[in-house]
């Protein structure tokens, strides 16, 4: 018996010591969390187009080239969920504005167990942050993209990308691009995606690119920035914005 106390006590101090310790961490992550920004704020321009979101933006490795001769800034956060990319849009200091936001994000949201409604309830709380810090900064909704791995997730996705037309609708200077079909082989995803069924491959990100680029090269040529070079402006040619 006097065994068996000893050891209960030797396993109440090592809880006590290890659960500490977890607080400890889970609280200085949740204080660097609190005061992070978004990444790649150097050499801000007005000129630039801003690419916020998750991983889906964050790996997109080639997006300069991909997107050029536009200047833009790779914002993506690996990960993140849209309640941690809204505190970094509110940490955000004060600088030049961007030309353009072009923003992915709440598919991380919805395979963590958040619904539709949750979702959209932040991209109006996104909208709503935009507005109040950088004005009527024009704003790209990107639809949540199929994945092989979530795959269950695409009756919250649709859901989700629903609402998100109808707020780029009745949203000035806001435009939604539905990237769903672009992804779909047969009512599936396609070879579009790396090993772990969820990121974007070579190809995938290509297609991307053919939905993104004729949209923002249309809202350059729509918008006016003092501080953009007349190269950019004269290499800028594409069609009208249009909500796909």
């Amino acid at each position: 018996m006097a065994e068996l106390g000893k050891l209960s006590v030797a396993v109440l101090v090592f809880a006590v010591i290890f659960g500490g310790g977890l607080f400890v961490m889970q609280s200085r992550a949740a204080m660097r969390a609190a005061s992070a920004t978004l990444p790649n704020r150097a050499h801000p321009s007005e000129c630039a187009l801003w690419f916020i979101g998750s991983s889906t933006i964050q790996k997109w490795t080639t997006l300069a080239s991909d997107m050029a001769p536009l200047d833009v800034r790779n914002r993506g956060v690996d990960g993140a969920t849209m309640p941690e990319l809204l505190q970094m849009v509110r940490n955000e200091p004060h600088g030049a504005p961007p030309r353009a936001i072009v923003f992915y994000a709440g598919e991380n949201d919805i395979a963590k167990g958040a619904s539709a409604a949750d979702d959209v309830a932040n991209l109006r709380t996104f909208l709503a942050l935009k507005s109040a810090k950088w004005g009527n900064v024009p704003v790209v909704i990107v639809s949540l993209k199929p994945t092989p791995t979530r795959w269950g997730n695409l009756p919250e996705q649709t859901s989700f990308n629903t609402a998100a037309r109808a707020i780029a609708r009745r949203t000035p200077g806001a435009t939604f691009v539905n990237i769903v079909p672009l992804f779909l082989v047969n009512h599936r995803p396609g070879a579009f995606y790396v090993d772990d069924g969820i990121h974007l491959n070579s190809k995938g990100y290509g297609r991307l690119t053919s939905a993104m680029k004729p949209v923002l090269t249309a809202i350059v040529r729509h918008t006016s920035a003092r501080a953009c070079p007349p190269s950019l402006e004269a290499r800028s040619t594409g069609p009208a914005i249009v909500r796909l």
